[in-house]
Protein backbone atom coordinates (compact mmCIF):
# COMPACT_ATOMS: atom_id res chain seq x y z
CA UNK A 1 0.00 0.00 0.00
CA UNK A 2 1.65 3.59 -1.13
CA UNK A 3 1.10 6.53 -0.01
CA UNK A 4 0.14 9.03 -2.26
CA UNK A 5 1.62 12.39 -0.45
CA UNK A 6 4.94 12.67 1.48
CA UNK A 7 3.23 14.34 4.16
CA UNK A 8 3.58 12.11 7.11
CA UNK A 9 5.16 13.93 9.59
CA UNK A 10 2.92 13.25 12.05
CA UNK A 11 2.42 8.85 11.19
CA UNK A 12 2.29 6.74 14.07
CA UNK A 13 5.83 4.24 14.16
CA UNK A 14 3.82 1.09 14.06
CA UNK A 15 1.03 0.81 10.80
CA UNK A 16 -2.54 1.76 12.31
CA UNK A 17 -5.80 1.73 11.45
CA UNK A 18 -8.55 3.95 12.62
CA UNK A 19 -11.97 2.32 13.11
CA UNK A 20 -15.26 5.12 13.52
CA UNK A 21 -17.74 3.81 15.89
CA UNK A 22 -19.93 2.18 13.67
CA UNK A 23 -17.60 -0.48 12.84
CA UNK A 24 -16.73 -0.96 16.34
CA UNK A 25 -20.70 -1.44 16.63
CA UNK A 26 -20.99 -3.54 13.78
CA UNK A 27 -18.24 -5.97 14.70
CA UNK A 28 -19.86 -6.60 17.74
CA UNK A 29 -22.94 -7.78 16.35
CA UNK A 30 -20.77 -10.09 14.92
CA UNK A 31 -18.81 -11.21 17.74
CA UNK A 32 -22.55 -12.17 19.37
CA UNK A 33 -23.88 -13.79 16.26
CA UNK A 34 -26.26 -11.40 15.03
CA UNK A 35 -23.84 -9.74 12.13
CA UNK A 36 -25.53 -7.31 10.06
CA UNK A 37 -23.89 -9.15 6.68
CA UNK A 38 -22.93 -12.80 6.98
CA UNK A 39 -19.33 -11.81 5.73
CA UNK A 40 -18.99 -9.56 9.18
CA UNK A 41 -18.06 -12.81 10.73
CA UNK A 42 -14.71 -13.31 8.40
CA UNK A 43 -14.20 -9.75 8.87
CA UNK A 44 -13.77 -9.93 12.43
CA UNK A 45 -11.47 -12.56 12.75
CA UNK A 46 -8.92 -10.82 10.02
CA UNK A 47 -8.89 -8.10 12.20
CA UNK A 48 -7.88 -10.16 15.15
CA UNK A 49 -5.56 -12.09 13.15
CA UNK A 50 -4.27 -8.40 12.50
CA UNK A 51 -3.99 -7.21 15.75
CA UNK A 52 -1.84 -10.15 16.56
CA UNK A 53 0.23 -9.50 14.12
CA UNK A 54 0.92 -5.59 15.76
CA UNK A 55 -1.34 -3.84 13.48
CA UNK A 56 -2.72 -1.22 16.01
CA UNK A 57 -6.41 -0.25 15.84
CA UNK A 58 -5.86 2.50 18.44
CA UNK A 59 -8.80 4.05 20.36
CA UNK A 60 -9.70 7.83 20.63
CA UNK A 61 -11.27 9.80 23.30
CA UNK A 62 -13.97 10.58 21.00
CA UNK A 63 -14.63 6.57 21.09
CA UNK A 64 -15.41 6.71 25.22
CA UNK A 65 -17.25 9.62 24.82
CA UNK A 66 -19.63 7.82 22.06
CA UNK A 67 -19.82 4.63 23.78
CA UNK A 68 -20.47 5.64 27.16
CA UNK A 69 -23.25 7.87 26.14
CA UNK A 70 -24.91 4.31 25.06
CA UNK A 71 -27.73 3.76 27.56
CA UNK A 72 -27.78 0.36 27.83
CA UNK A 73 -24.98 -0.93 30.20
CA UNK A 74 -25.71 -4.39 27.98
CA UNK A 75 -24.81 -3.32 25.08
CA UNK A 76 -21.83 -0.81 25.57
CA UNK A 77 -19.91 -4.29 27.20
CA UNK A 78 -20.56 -5.78 24.12
CA UNK A 79 -19.09 -3.34 22.15
CA UNK A 80 -16.22 -3.50 24.63
CA UNK A 81 -15.62 -7.02 24.19
CA UNK A 82 -14.78 -6.00 20.73
CA UNK A 83 -12.96 -3.27 21.38
CA UNK A 84 -10.49 -4.36 23.85
CA UNK A 85 -8.85 -7.52 22.13
CA UNK A 86 -8.41 -5.70 18.94
CA UNK A 87 -7.61 -2.47 20.09
CA UNK A 88 -5.59 -4.21 22.76
CA UNK A 89 -6.00 -0.84 24.95
CA UNK A 90 -3.65 1.39 22.50
CA UNK A 91 -4.99 4.80 22.56
CA UNK A 92 -3.94 8.08 20.79
CA UNK A 93 -2.51 10.76 22.81
CA UNK A 94 -4.47 13.65 24.22
CA UNK A 95 -5.42 15.86 21.11
CA UNK A 96 -4.63 19.11 22.65
CA UNK A 97 -0.69 17.28 23.16
CA UNK A 98 -1.11 16.59 19.45
CA UNK A 99 -1.72 19.76 18.40
CA UNK A 100 0.82 21.21 20.11
CA UNK A 101 3.58 19.22 18.91
CA UNK A 102 1.89 20.30 15.16
CA UNK A 103 2.07 23.85 15.83
CA UNK A 104 5.54 23.55 17.24
CA UNK A 105 6.91 22.00 14.09
CA UNK A 106 4.94 24.33 11.60
CA UNK A 107 6.53 27.37 13.57
CA UNK A 108 9.96 25.86 13.29
CA UNK A 109 9.19 25.32 9.25
CA UNK A 110 7.68 28.68 8.88
CA UNK A 111 9.81 30.68 10.95
CA UNK A 112 13.02 28.68 12.32
CA UNK A 113 11.30 28.75 15.97
CA UNK A 114 12.23 26.72 17.84
CA UNK A 115 15.55 26.38 16.07
CA UNK A 116 15.86 22.23 15.68
CA UNK A 117 12.80 20.42 14.25
CA UNK A 118 10.95 19.46 17.53
CA UNK A 119 11.73 15.37 18.11
CA UNK A 120 8.88 13.08 17.15
CA UNK A 121 5.84 12.47 19.51
CA UNK A 122 4.73 9.43 21.04
CA UNK A 123 1.24 9.30 19.16
CA UNK A 124 0.00 6.04 20.82
CA UNK A 125 0.61 4.94 24.37
CA UNK A 126 -1.95 2.64 26.63
CA UNK A 127 -5.03 3.23 28.31
CA UNK A 128 -8.05 5.91 28.34
CA UNK A 129 -5.58 8.35 30.68
CA UNK A 130 -3.33 8.45 28.18
CA UNK A 131 -6.50 9.63 25.73
CA UNK A 132 -7.77 12.44 27.70
CA UNK A 133 -4.43 13.29 29.89
CA UNK A 134 -1.61 12.49 27.78
CA UNK A 135 -0.45 10.74 31.10
CA UNK A 136 -0.51 6.83 30.66
CA UNK A 137 -1.67 5.60 34.51
CA UNK A 138 -1.91 1.71 35.39
CA UNK A 139 -2.79 0.36 38.70
CA UNK A 140 -0.17 -0.75 40.56
CA UNK A 141 0.79 -2.68 44.19
CA UNK A 142 1.95 -0.24 46.40
CA UNK A 143 2.82 -1.15 50.26
CA UNK A 144 1.34 0.80 53.34
CA UNK A 145 4.24 3.72 52.46
CA UNK A 146 3.36 4.10 49.23
CA UNK A 147 6.34 2.06 47.41
CA UNK A 148 5.28 -0.37 44.49
CA UNK A 149 5.42 -3.78 45.96
CA UNK A 150 8.27 -5.34 43.85
CA UNK A 151 7.53 -9.06 44.56
CA UNK A 152 4.10 -9.02 42.64
CA UNK A 153 4.01 -11.65 39.18
CA UNK A 154 4.36 -8.65 36.29
CA UNK A 155 2.08 -10.66 34.34
CA UNK A 156 -0.78 -10.59 37.12
CA UNK A 157 -0.46 -6.86 36.75
CA UNK A 158 -0.35 -6.81 33.23
CA UNK A 159 -3.63 -9.03 33.45
CA UNK A 160 -5.21 -6.64 36.06
CA UNK A 161 -4.57 -3.27 34.00
CA UNK A 162 -5.73 -4.98 30.48
CA UNK A 163 -9.41 -5.67 32.69
CA UNK A 164 -9.50 -2.37 34.16
CA UNK A 165 -9.34 -0.73 30.51
CA UNK A 166 -12.18 -2.95 29.97
CA UNK A 167 -13.76 -1.79 32.46
CA UNK A 168 -13.56 1.31 31.31
CA UNK A 169 -14.95 0.47 27.86
CA UNK A 170 -17.51 -1.11 29.05
CA UNK A 171 -18.88 1.78 31.65
CA UNK A 172 -20.80 1.23 35.14
CA UNK A 173 -23.82 -0.95 35.43
CA UNK A 174 -27.09 1.02 36.59
CA UNK A 175 -26.70 -0.09 39.85
CA UNK A 176 -23.06 1.58 40.79
CA UNK A 177 -24.23 5.01 39.66
CA UNK A 178 -25.69 6.41 42.21
CA UNK A 179 -22.29 5.47 44.45
CA UNK A 180 -20.16 6.90 41.43
CA UNK A 181 -22.57 10.25 41.27
CA UNK A 182 -21.39 10.50 45.18
CA UNK A 183 -17.84 10.25 44.41
CA UNK A 184 -18.33 13.22 41.34
CA UNK A 185 -19.45 10.97 38.64
CA UNK A 186 -21.72 13.17 36.14
CA UNK A 187 -23.74 11.39 32.98
CA UNK A 188 -21.87 12.29 29.80
CA UNK A 189 -24.90 14.00 28.33
CA UNK A 190 -24.73 16.54 30.93
CA UNK A 191 -21.91 18.77 29.25
CA UNK A 192 -24.04 18.45 25.67
CA UNK A 193 -27.01 20.69 27.77
CA UNK A 194 -24.89 23.80 29.08
CA UNK A 195 -25.37 26.43 27.80
CA UNK A 196 -22.72 28.27 25.75
CA UNK A 197 -21.39 24.19 24.81
CA UNK A 198 -19.33 23.64 21.48
CA UNK A 199 -22.43 22.69 19.80
CA UNK A 200 -23.83 26.48 20.65
CA UNK A 201 -20.79 27.83 19.48
CA UNK A 202 -20.60 26.20 16.00
CA UNK A 203 -24.57 26.94 15.72
CA UNK A 204 -24.20 30.76 16.77
CA UNK A 205 -21.80 31.44 13.36
CA UNK A 206 -24.48 29.77 11.09
CA UNK A 207 -25.97 32.97 10.37
CA UNK A 208 -22.99 35.05 9.56
CA UNK A 209 -21.08 32.22 7.66
CA UNK A 210 -23.76 32.00 5.13
CA UNK A 211 -23.21 35.95 3.98
CA UNK A 212 -19.66 35.46 3.34
CA UNK A 213 -19.71 34.06 -0.17
CA UNK A 214 -16.10 33.39 -1.13
CA UNK A 215 -15.12 29.61 -0.12
CA UNK A 216 -11.65 30.91 1.00
CA UNK A 217 -12.72 33.65 2.86
CA UNK A 218 -15.24 31.44 4.49
CA UNK A 219 -11.54 29.80 5.24
CA UNK A 220 -9.93 32.67 6.88
CA UNK A 221 -12.56 33.24 9.23
CA UNK A 222 -13.02 29.66 10.17
CA UNK A 223 -9.42 29.40 10.70
CA UNK A 224 -9.77 32.43 12.87
CA UNK A 225 -12.69 30.98 15.04
CA UNK A 226 -10.43 27.46 15.07
CA UNK A 227 -7.56 29.31 16.69
CA UNK A 228 -9.37 31.14 18.70
CA UNK A 229 -11.58 29.02 20.32
CA UNK A 230 -10.06 25.96 20.07
CA UNK A 231 -6.52 26.32 20.17
CA UNK A 232 -5.78 30.09 21.58
CA UNK A 233 -4.41 28.71 24.93
CA UNK A 234 -1.82 26.24 23.22
CA UNK A 235 -0.80 28.73 20.64
CA UNK A 236 -0.48 31.46 22.98
CA UNK A 237 1.53 28.86 25.25
CA UNK A 238 4.06 28.41 22.94
CA UNK A 239 4.45 31.73 21.60
CA UNK A 240 4.79 32.93 25.12
CA UNK A 241 7.70 30.09 26.08
CA UNK A 242 9.59 31.56 22.61
CA UNK A 243 8.90 35.42 23.25
CA UNK A 244 7.05 35.52 20.38
CA UNK A 245 3.76 36.86 18.99
CA UNK A 246 1.33 36.73 16.24
CA UNK A 247 3.76 39.09 14.91
CA UNK A 248 6.38 37.06 14.33
CA UNK A 249 4.13 34.27 12.34
CA UNK A 250 2.46 37.05 10.41
CA UNK A 251 4.17 40.31 8.69
CA UNK A 252 4.37 43.21 6.09
CA UNK A 253 1.10 44.44 4.72
CA UNK A 254 -2.08 42.88 5.65
CA UNK A 255 -2.49 40.46 1.86
CA UNK A 256 1.13 39.44 2.90
CA UNK A 257 0.80 38.44 6.62
CA UNK A 258 -2.99 37.13 5.86
CA UNK A 259 -1.01 34.67 3.31
CA UNK A 260 1.53 33.74 5.90
CA UNK A 261 -1.16 32.94 8.69
CA UNK A 262 -2.74 30.78 6.35
CA UNK A 263 0.85 28.99 5.35
CA UNK A 264 0.77 28.42 9.11
CA UNK A 265 -1.91 27.41 10.11
CA UNK A 266 -2.19 24.46 6.77
CA UNK A 267 0.52 23.34 7.95
CA UNK A 268 -1.12 22.33 11.59
CA UNK A 269 -2.80 19.19 10.05
CA UNK A 270 -5.27 18.33 12.93
CA UNK A 271 -6.81 22.54 12.79
CA UNK A 272 -6.87 22.07 8.83
CA UNK A 273 -8.94 19.35 8.49
CA UNK A 274 -11.40 20.84 11.18
CA UNK A 275 -11.89 24.11 9.21
CA UNK A 276 -12.39 21.87 5.88
CA UNK A 277 -14.79 19.85 6.94
CA UNK A 278 -16.55 22.62 9.00
CA UNK A 279 -16.27 25.24 6.34
CA UNK A 280 -18.34 22.01 4.15
CA UNK A 281 -20.93 21.76 6.81
CA UNK A 282 -21.78 25.94 6.94
CA UNK A 283 -21.88 26.18 3.47
CA UNK A 284 -25.01 24.00 3.25
CA UNK A 285 -27.04 26.18 6.35
CA UNK A 286 -30.03 23.98 5.66
CA UNK A 287 -28.26 21.27 7.24
CA UNK A 288 -28.38 21.48 11.28
CA UNK A 289 -25.41 20.94 13.33
CA UNK A 290 -25.42 18.16 15.98
CA UNK A 291 -23.29 16.34 18.30
CA UNK A 292 -22.05 13.40 16.15
CA UNK A 293 -20.82 16.03 13.24
CA UNK A 294 -18.47 17.64 16.22
CA UNK A 295 -17.39 14.03 17.18
CA UNK A 296 -16.64 13.13 13.68
CA UNK A 297 -14.86 16.04 13.17
CA UNK A 298 -12.89 15.68 16.42
CA UNK A 299 -11.98 12.16 15.66
CA UNK A 300 -11.04 12.70 11.77
CA UNK A 301 -9.08 15.44 12.17
CA UNK A 302 -7.07 13.74 14.66
CA UNK A 303 -6.87 9.88 12.78
CA UNK A 304 -6.16 10.91 9.38
CA UNK A 305 -2.92 12.68 9.87
CA UNK A 306 -1.92 9.99 12.57
CA UNK A 307 -3.47 6.98 10.87
CA UNK A 308 -2.59 4.23 7.81
CA UNK A 309 -6.30 3.53 7.20
CA UNK A 310 -9.11 5.08 8.52
CA UNK A 311 -12.28 3.52 7.96
CA UNK A 312 -15.78 6.13 8.25
CA UNK A 313 -18.92 6.91 7.45
CA UNK A 314 -20.03 7.94 3.46
CA UNK A 315 -20.64 11.67 4.69
CA UNK A 316 -17.41 12.15 6.46
CA UNK A 317 -15.51 10.27 3.71
CA UNK A 318 -17.28 12.52 0.85
CA UNK A 319 -15.92 15.83 2.76
CA UNK A 320 -12.57 14.45 3.75
CA UNK A 321 -12.03 13.59 -0.25
CA UNK A 322 -13.24 17.19 -1.11
CA UNK A 323 -10.44 18.78 1.06
CA UNK A 324 -7.87 16.31 -0.07
CA UNK A 325 -6.99 15.37 3.13
CA UNK A 326 -6.69 11.49 2.48
CA UNK A 327 -3.79 12.18 -0.35
CA UNK A 328 -2.30 14.87 1.20
CA UNK A 329 -1.46 12.60 4.59
CA UNK A 330 -1.22 9.67 2.66
CA UNK A 331 -4.45 7.99 4.56
CA UNK A 332 -6.41 5.40 2.89
CA UNK A 333 -9.62 6.78 3.34
CA UNK A 334 -13.44 4.45 3.22
CA UNK A 335 -16.34 3.68 4.28
CA UNK A 336 -16.41 0.08 2.87
CA UNK A 337 -15.05 -2.08 5.55
CA UNK A 338 -14.85 -4.98 3.18
CA UNK A 339 -11.69 -3.33 1.72
CA UNK A 340 -10.09 -4.22 5.26
CA UNK A 341 -8.78 -7.53 4.87
CA UNK A 342 -6.91 -6.68 1.96
CA UNK A 343 -5.06 -3.51 3.51
CA UNK A 344 -4.58 -5.52 6.92
CA UNK A 345 -2.84 -7.48 4.55
CA UNK A 346 0.25 -4.90 4.01
CA UNK A 347 -0.58 -3.77 7.23
CA UNK A 348 0.68 -6.50 8.64
CA UNK A 349 3.53 -7.88 7.18
CA UNK A 350 4.77 -3.33 7.83
CA UNK A 351 4.39 -3.86 11.31
CA UNK A 352 6.20 -7.15 11.59
CA UNK A 353 9.28 -5.05 10.98
CA UNK A 354 8.15 -2.49 13.51
CA UNK A 355 9.80 -1.91 16.49
CA UNK A 356 8.09 -2.74 20.03
CA UNK A 357 7.45 0.47 21.84
CA UNK A 358 5.07 1.74 24.04
CA UNK A 359 1.95 0.98 22.77
CA UNK A 360 3.20 -2.48 23.29
CA UNK A 361 1.49 -4.24 26.70
CA UNK A 362 5.21 -6.45 27.00
CA UNK A 363 6.50 -2.75 28.50
CA UNK A 364 3.99 -3.27 31.74
CA UNK A 365 4.30 -7.30 31.69
CA UNK A 366 4.72 -10.46 30.04
CA UNK A 367 2.20 -12.15 28.57
CA UNK A 368 0.22 -12.89 25.45
CA UNK A 369 -2.78 -10.86 24.18
CA UNK A 370 -5.13 -9.21 25.49
CA UNK A 371 -7.44 -10.42 28.69
CA UNK A 372 -10.95 -9.01 29.39
CA UNK A 373 -11.27 -11.71 33.02
CA UNK A 374 -10.45 -10.04 36.44
CA UNK A 375 -7.67 -11.22 37.56
CA UNK A 376 -7.46 -13.57 40.90
CA UNK A 377 -5.99 -11.19 44.10
CA UNK A 378 -1.80 -11.45 43.59
CA UNK A 379 -0.11 -14.02 45.77
CA UNK A 380 1.74 -13.03 49.23
CA UNK A 381 2.10 -8.84 49.73
CA UNK A 382 2.55 -6.95 52.58
CA UNK A 383 0.17 -5.86 55.03
CA UNK A 384 -2.06 -3.18 54.31
CA UNK A 385 -0.77 -3.00 50.51
CA UNK A 386 -2.98 -1.19 48.54
CA UNK A 387 -3.79 -0.85 44.38
CA UNK A 388 -3.38 2.71 43.06
CA UNK A 389 -3.08 4.73 39.69
CA UNK A 390 0.78 5.31 39.08
CA UNK A 391 1.81 6.43 35.93
CA UNK A 392 5.24 5.08 34.50
CA UNK A 393 7.39 6.37 36.51
CA UNK A 394 5.45 5.21 39.70
CA UNK A 395 4.06 9.04 40.54
CA UNK A 396 0.24 8.94 41.89
CA UNK A 397 -2.39 9.48 39.56
CA UNK A 398 -5.84 10.95 40.90
CA UNK A 399 -8.83 8.46 40.73
CA UNK A 400 -12.49 9.07 41.93
CA UNK A 401 -12.31 5.50 43.72
CA UNK A 402 -9.20 6.27 45.35
CA UNK A 403 -6.77 3.47 46.21
CA UNK A 404 -8.31 -0.22 46.68
CA UNK A 405 -7.28 -1.65 49.80
CA UNK A 406 -5.97 -5.92 49.65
Amino acid sequence: MEHTSTDGRFKTAKPSVYLDQWVWIRLARANVGRPFKPSDVALLESLKTAAEAGVAFPLSATHYEETIRIADPAQRKEIARVMAPIAMGRTIRKQSDLVRHQLLTALHETIGRPTFRPAPLQMLGLGVHWSFTGIEGFMTVVDPDGRVVKSVDPNWTRQLNQYCEFALMAGPADAEIPILEKLGYVDPRYFESNVGNRLDWEESYVDQAVKIKSREELRVALFAREIMHEYGVTLQTILNEYRLSLGSIATGSKANSRAQMMSFSDRVPTMRIAVDMKRDLFRNPSRPWTWNMLRDIDALSVAVPLCDVVICDRDALHQLRRSGAPDRYGTTVTEKIEDLPDLLTDLARLSRAAEPDLSDWASIGPGDGFSIVEPEPPGRIPMGSSIQLLDRGGRPLPTPLGARRM
